[in-house]
């Protein structure tokens, strides 16, 4: 009885190829600004908790905002993306912005960020 051949054939292997390498690429163009806005919003809650800035003015926490951002090197959020908002028990930080990345040719990836801070009581 003859067996019928089973694997991947060198089609399957070359679509599987391009599909885990579009998929890194992808990965790869994405990866960075998620990371930024894991750092932006780790700032952001950091801030919330720093005794040195509770009841400080709008200046005092763009500058802080400011500084953390530039010790992480990022480039796509500035202190004209932070908004303060004073709530009942404590502050309340919000940044939002855009980034837009190059992915293929005339095909741009845009990506809306928003990131905020919980809110904390004033120590």
């Amino acid at each position: 009885m003859i067996r019928r051949q089973r694997g991947l054939t060198m089609t399957g292997m070359l679509f599987f190829a391009l599909l885990l390498g579009f998929v890194a690429y992808t990965a790869s163009r994405l990866l960075p600004a998620y990371l930024d806005y894991w750092a932006v919003k780790k700032a952001l809650v950091d801030m919330s908790q720093d005794p040195a800035l509770s009841g400080s003015g709008l200046a005092a926490y763009r500058d802080a905002f400011d500084k953390r951002l530039y010790v992480s090197s990022i480039t796509d959020v500035g202190r004209k993306d932070l908004e303060v908002e004073k709530v009942k028990n404590g502050v309340l930080l919000k940044a939002s912005w855009t980034v837009r990345k190059p992915f293929i040719g005339p095909v741009n990836l845009c990506l809306d960020f928003e990131a905020d801070s919980a809110t904390v009581a004033n120590p």
